[in-house]
């Protein structure tokens, strides 16, 4: 017994293009932050051991 009539399988291939476009972008984007907070807190604690040099080398 054959059923000759399915349906053919809906096309999601717009909406698989669309949630990957989305999840790579909120991916890329978190990626950015994660990547500037580490930046920042580098940058936090170079200019913290410079101003403390500085202030070491002003005492004598």
């Amino acid at each position: 017994m054959r059923n000759d009539n399915r349906q053919p399988a809906p096309d999601f291939t717009q909406a698989f293009l669309v949630t990957l476009g989305m999840i790579l972008f909120m991916s890329f984007w978190t990626i950015a932050v994660v990547a500037g907070f580490v930046w920042v807190l580098l940058s936090a604690f170079a200019i913290d051991r410079a101003i403390l040099i500085g202030a070491r080398l002003r005492r004598g």
